[in-house]
């Protein structure tokens, strides 16, 4: 049986191209003929991302010649973060020969399958995809045909009540329905729907030693300490500074920005996505505010921090919990002992086990 797949694997991200990985990889596993629908709208785009700086902040709206500025600087990392990320997406993914850019063309060209699948990732946060993106519901999808949900993300712990009764209406078409966070679950109760289930997400379904083998060796047998922030934040720069010097380590940093390098530490800008599995692996301790930065820490067994964003997302909170690592986000407290103490994954390590096997079992039984 073929499975038709939609998801954010084009957006030039670390999560949202290797969460789209690890689900062809679980279909695959489990007997099915997978494709990704190559989704790619226009704010997934260069030229899209460079527009959309002007809904970054009152300056950027305002005065034409600053937006101009900004999007020059910002063009080098655009380029070489395209072109990464593109590489590693048509070298490992199936995606349909056409590429679609809205819900319309999805609707007049159908790519013919037996089950279709909305992925993971912020798929149904409408602040993220500036709309209701009905695509990414499955909204091109004739009646009749199986469709279903797994790890699927709000990225927001409740709706406004202006997206409701459209969110509700699209929802109706699956059959069964999983989100990555419990928030997810409390906002499908809000629309009155009841089939719902929290799943792990896609990255923590596929074990470290499957991980390694699309893995760089670039950073084995090195010592250092790992910063990987996605939002600006120079309480993450000044800590990960003051850790790599307690225990005089090397600091080293992932960025999606050329002009990052004068931070604190070794930059490695748009690196390769098979490097920054590499990186993670092989480091002493990670400080993160990303959900995959906590993710791939948890798959490769490594120390991590996390130093919550401003705005905290519920998808760090829910895994934190999970798996009994809340003590890992950094407080007034623990801040000066915590990257002093290693985790012990072994208990862990059994509480993801269970619960992989749960959420493929859901897959599994969601597929029949």
């Amino acid at each position: 049986m073929k499975v038709e797949l939609i998801t954010l694997q084009r957006v030039p991200n670390y999560g949202s191209v290797l969460q789209a990985y690890a689900t062809e990889k679980i279909l695959e596993s489990l007997g099915y003929e997978v494709e990704t629908i190559n989704y790619q709208p226009l704010r997934a785009t260069m030229k899209g991302m460079l527009i959309n700086l002007k809904n970054k902040n009152t300056i950027l709206k305002k005065s034409l010649l600053v937006r101009t500025i900004i999007r020059l600087i910002m063009l080098p990392s655009y380029i070489t973060r395209f072109n990464n990320f593109d590489k590693f997406t048509y070298k490992y993914l199936n995606m349909t020969n056409i590429v679609y850019k809205s819900n319309d063309e999805l609707k007049k060209n159908l790519p013919i399958s037996d089950i279709y699948i909305t992925g993971s990732d912020q798929v149904w946060n409408s602040e993220w995809n500036g709309e209701i993106d009905k695509a990414l519901f499955l909204d091109f999808i004739p009646k009749g045909k199986k469709c279903i949900s797994y790890a699927a993300s709000f990225g927001k712990i409740k709706l406004y009540e202006s997206e409701k009764k459209e969110t509700k209406k699209l929802l109706k078409k699956y059959s069964n329905i999983s989100l990555r966070e419990k928030s997810g679950l409390d906002i499908l109760k809000s629309l009155d729907i009841l089939n719902g289930d929290v799943v792990l997400d896609p990255t923590l379904l596929l074990n470290a030693s499957e991980w390694r083998k699309i893995s760089s060796n670039r950073f084995k047998n090195k010592k250092y300490i790992l910063m990987y922030n996605l939002n600006r934040n120079k309480e993450i720069d000044n800590y990960a500074k003051k850790v790599a010097k307690d225990l005089n380590m090397e600091l080293k940093y992932i960025t999606y920005q050329v002009h990052d390098f004068y931070k604190y530490g070794k930059m490695y800008a748009n690196t390769s996505v098979e490097n920054f599995l590499s990186l993670i692996d092989n480091a002493y301790c990670v400080i993160t505010d990303s959900f995959h930065g906590v993710a791939f820490s948890i798959n490769f067994n490594t120390n991590f921090i996390v130093i919550p964003p401003k705005k905290f997302n519920t998808r760090i909170d829910n895994i934190l919990n999970i798996t009994n690592l809340t003590n890992r986000l950094v407080t007034d407290e623990n801040k000066d002992i915590v990257y002093k103490e290693t985790i012990n994954f072994e208990n862990i390590n059994k509480i993801i086990e269970k619960e992989r096997k749960k959420s493929i079992s859901w897959l599994k039984n969601a597929l029949k």
